[in-house]
């Protein structure tokens, strides 16, 4: 776990030193406040093997990439987390993920992640589900992810700072 830790510690301050003078020249913040989210859920996880599903949950912090649109109506994120998966012994991870969404209908939308799982279900992590914004800070997703060994059911509800 030490050296995951020091993995994050080196990515964000090599990410800080490339964006940092770039930002600087514009006199802009760094990060906007505004674009933050915090998220929680639960989840059913399954892996295969003798043991039934288990209920987990996770928490998580998600910053808005608006800069980084691929299409026209298609927003980006970028979310770090921690998971639970419920399982006996220590069943936990810290992962980061890239997601996208949209708009389906309404207040209905969509949306894909693609990232890694740093802990006991090291690996790629690859998921996607529909989301329903309550109203300007509020929204509730249901999701599907599967990673090497654990498929998580998922429902998360995200606070838009």
């Amino acid at each position: 776990m030490r050296k995951l830790y020091k993995y994050l510690a080196a990515s964000i301050l090599l990410f800080s030193g490339y964006v940092s003078p770039v930002l600087a020249e514009e006199h802009q913040p760094m990060l906007d406040k505004n674009k933050f989210s915090l998220g929680i859920g639960i989840s059913t996880n399954s892996i295969s093997g003798p043991e039934s599903d288990k209920t987990g949950y996770q928490f998580f912090g998600a910053y808005d990439l608006n800069q980084i649109n691929l299409m026209e109506g298609v927003n980006s994120a970028v979310e770090f987390g921690f998971m639970d998966y419920g399982f006996s012994g220590s069943s936990s991870g810290v992962w980061g993920t890239y997601v996208i969404d949209g708009a389906i209908s309404g207040q209905f939308g969509w949306l894909a992640r693609l990232g890694l799982d740093f802990g006991d279900d090291n690996g790629l992590m690859i998921g996607a589900g529909v989301d329903y914004t309550v109203n300007d800070k509020l929204d509730l997703r249901g999701e599907y992810v599967v990673r090497d060994e654990v498929d998580s059911l998922q429902f998360n509800i995200i606070y838009r700072m």
